[in-house]
């Protein structure tokens, strides 16, 4: 078998590269109803068709046994493929038709090398347009579990945006230990694009040689800044496996880690190909940082995680009372994070009206404020921005500027105008959807383009010190 990752963890190698902006994880245990399929797949044998413990299955000569059972009542084993296809109908953002499932299921499944093994094979089929899916398993995968694990990987590689992606228990884990604020790896940001995609919006999902991951940002202090990564260094192996045809999370995975283990990274770095190798360690994400420089309060928010809100408003409140007449909000290399929380600190600036609109496939929601401003309104605020700043970071820079509440100051942001919310799956792993589009409150869209600067300015490589004099320099 494919010595490669079946299941996708996580989106960056420190905090997602597009955070989600709701994490509400939903168990789910619904399944899809369909009419009984029985089929003779061309040139492949028998494929018999079972709903309730039905015929045995049946294979032509070469071909292992495999047994076809619909959604009424799937197995455990198989019944992730039903909850997977359940939830991407009822609340992904946009409506992607079977056909498009099963080929990104088959093109997962294309992924492995071929079984090795005669054993009964079982595949979940949401319709009859899946019995092919089930063809190309049997061929691919060694057993059931790991056939419904890819059909699964494969429906949010594939098929959907590249902010979702399925999870299994131990990328989950993951997952919880970063939004906890401490990961074990190297502490860098990526982004994957692909440069001949037209229009603004370059990201992609599969590494391929048009979509590269590119190095965003490092983390202060981390193995990763130690080692010299780069802004716009290209990854392009990781322990000597060149990872082309890797998904984004595939990748991300294989660099991150125990504390204390070597991994090596082959880079793209103007044109030449640069060898690292990094040690990895436990990361503190940092979340706030704080300081009064004369008369301007700085305040550095890097992550919107559940407690972000609490620790960006004392530090406000003691920059307040050192009496400073301006605030430097820095927001580069901000990721994103929860959505609540993005309204809590956009709270902390406007005293009334609408944070952000989301618009599902059924529906939109409007998020007001929730009272709780403490900024005076004649306070002059910068927000300082960059490529980094991303999702729940680009919520607060697009209402503030729509607002007047802050001068917007460094680069356009990174264009993530999407809210994922992960639900949870019956085998202990979970499915990260996109289930709905941010939009200002005057209806703005800054998606794949960012947000736009109110003045330009080159933030990368500066002090504290020298950011807050460039900064308010411009107002």
């Amino acid at each position: 078998m494919s010595t490669k990752k079946i299941i996708p963890a996580l989106i960056a190698m420190v905090v997602t590269v597009s955070a989600c902006t709701d994490s509400g994880a939903a168990d789910t245990s619904t399944s899809a109803t369909r009419p009984d399929v029985t089929t003779t797949a061309p040139d492949a044998g028998e494929t018999t068709t079972s709903t309730d413990g039905g015929p045995e299955p049946t294979t032509a000569p070469n071909r292992r046994p495999l047994e076809v059972v619909d959604c009424d009542d799937p197995e455990d084993d198989v019944a992730i493929v039903c909850e997977a296809y359940d939830l991407i109908q009822e609340q992904y953002v946009d409506p992607i038709d079977d056909e498009a499932l099963a080929d990104a299921a088959a093109l997962a499944l294309g992924t492995l090398d071929g079984n090795d093994t005669d054993d009964l094979l079982v595949c979940a089929t949401p319709s009859d347009v899946f019995v092919s899916t089930c063809n190309t398993a049997a061929d691919a995968a060694d057993d059931t579990t790991e056939a419904a694990e890819m059909i699964v990987a494969g429906f949010a590689t594939y098929a959907l945006d590249p902010n979702s992606a399925y999870l299994d228990s131990d990328a989950l884990d993951l997952l919880q230990e970063e939004q906890e604020g401490q990961i074990e790896g190297i502490g860098a940001l990526v982004s994957p694009e692909d440069e001949t995609i037209p229009g603004d919006n370059k990201q992609c999902g599969v590494v391929s040689e048009t979509c590269r991951i590119l190095i965003v940002s490092t983390i202060s202090d981390a193995p990763a800044e130690a080692a010299g990564l780069e802004r716009d260094d290209v990854l392009l192996e990781v322990d000597g496996e060149s990872i082309v045809g890797w998904t984004v999370d595939e990748v991300t995975a294989a660099v991150r880690g125990p504390a204390g283990t070597d991994v090596a990274l082959t880079l793209e770095r103007d044109g030449q190909r640069v060898d690292v190798k990094i040690t990895r360690a436990a990361v503190v994400i940092p979340v706030v940082e704080a300081e009064t420089i004369g008369d301007v309060g700085y305040v550095r928010l890097t992550s919107f995680t559940g407690t972000a809100s609490s620790q960006f408003e004392t530090a406000i409140v003691d920059r307040l009372a050192d009496g400073v007449d301006e605030l430097v909000i820095d927001l580069r290399n901000n990721p994103g994070g929860f959505l609540t929380t993005a309204i809590d600190v956009t709270s902390i600036f406007l005293e009334d009206g609408d944070v952000v609109i989301t618009e599902g496939p059924d529906d939109s929601t409007t998020y007001p404020v929730n009272g709780d401003a403490i900024i005076p309104e004649d306070m002059q605020v910068y927000l300082v921005v960059n490529k980094g700043s991303a999702s729940a970071s680009e919520v607060l820079a697009a209402t503030l500027q729509e607002r007047d509440a802050a001068v917007i100051v460094g680069e356009n942001t990174f264009g993530k105008n999407t809210v994922q919310q992960r639900f949870n799956l019956s085998n202990g792993g979970a499915l990260k959807l996109t289930i709905a589009r941010w939009l200002t409150p005057d209806r703005h869209d800054f998606g794949g383009a960012g947000v736009e600067p109110d003045v330009s300015l080159d933030v990368t490589d500066l002090t504290t010190e020298e950011l807050v004099a460039a900064v308010t320099a411009t107002g």
